[in-house]
């Protein structure tokens, strides 16, 4: 039996999960991704409904895609119901962005919000802006 959460992820290697187009475009996002921003710690593109990995890269089995991706499906469908309640004042979600000591990680949906895509990076490594504009240029 294959349960995600309970596996190592692969270290340093796109993991795509499912074998039809879906999976097969995530993976390409992630390798277009990856091809800009060599430096990243973590990256996945994840269904929202179902917060289901479609593929995902790690450097460290301590950064589990399918462990987090959980999280922040659940925050992604909060602030978007927020927003569609119109209890928000504001547009359209174009990305969410949480800074920790070392590291920022940032989601953006895609996909017309079916999927986002989530990174994670050091700050030595690269900057805010640099990310946002990677991560935008590959997920419109």
């Amino acid at each position: 039996m294959n349960i995600p959460f309970l596996n190592r992820p692969k270290i340093r290697k796109i993991t795509v999960s499912t074998s039809d187009a879906a999976g097969t475009q995530a993976g390409t996002v992630l390798e277009k991704l990856l091809g800009d921003m060599p430096e990243l710690l973590l990256a996945c593109v994840v269904e929202t409904q179902s917060g289901r990995v479609l593929a995902s890269y790690t450097t460290a089995t301590t950064l589990n895609p399918n462990q987090i991706s959980l999280r922040y499906a659940k925050l992604l469908r909060l602030t978007t119901d927020t927003l569609a309640a119109r209890n928000m004042p504001s547009g359209s979600l174009t990305d969410i962005t949480v800074m920790l000591e070392d590291q920022l990680h940032t989601l953006r949906p895609m996909h017309n919000g079916q999927w986002y895509c989530f990174i994670a990076v050091r700050f030595a490594d690269t900057n805010l802006g640099m990310a946002w504009e990677i991560l935008r240029r590959h997920t419109s």
